[in-house]
């Protein structure tokens, strides 16, 4: 006697293993690794792109500063008067230093911080964008008179001055400090 098959020979049931299921998992596992790798260099490169923008922001504010120090020293006829505490704009050399003997100039020491370029620099404004405005100090540090000139057959003196310029990024912990020497003969 012929058995009947209910069902016909391609749809019988057959015993199933999983093989398929465990390959999509682990297809699916791979997949949430990469994608999960991906957004976090994506997130690193984000950051690191706003930091350096941040950075920028307080590398220009910093030059318009210095640039503003500049122009004023080339607004002055005479010799600007200096001062120990800054209140004629030219600070005497190295007055700000906290300790003329420990070998270091007075904008590497800890405790000239954002307060004391507050209280003591001169500012700037109208910079948008920024935490705080930009701020410099500008110190007469030598004179050179004739017969020690730079320049050929000059009998006049030349006065240098070392700017020193602070600009704070968008975020108040970035900050940026650049120095120019200043070099100009007065009447």
């Amino acid at each position: 006697m012929k058995k009947i098959h209910k069902y016909p020979r391609s749809q019988i049931p057959r015993r199933q293993r999983g093989a398929i299921l465990i390959f999509c998992l682990v297809f699916l596992s791979i997949l949430t690794v990469m994608g999960t790798s991906g957004m976090e260099t994506t997130v690193l490169e984000e950051r690191m792109s706003s930091n350096m923008r941040d950075y920028t922001v307080a590398f220009q504010s910093a030059e318009s500063s210095l640039k503003s120090a500049e122009a004023w020293l080339l607004g002055q006829a005479l010799l600007p008067i200096v001062s120990a505490d800054g209140s004629t704009t030219v600070w005497s050399e190295n007055a700000m230093d906290p300790s003329a003997t420990d070998g270091k100039y007075w904008w590497d020491h800890a405790n000239i911080d954002s307060s004391w370029w507050a209280a003591n620099a001169d500012s700037i404004a109208g910079v948008a964008g920024v935490a705080a405005q930009p701020s410099y100090i500008i110190e007469e540090y030598r004179t050179v008179d004739s017969g020690e000139s730079l320049e050929f057959g000059s009998s006049r003196s030349r006065t240098f001055h070392r700017i020193t310029a602070r600009g704070v990024g968008v975020n108040a912990n970035t900050v940026v400090r650049v120095q120019s020497t200043f070099v100009q003969s007065y009447n």
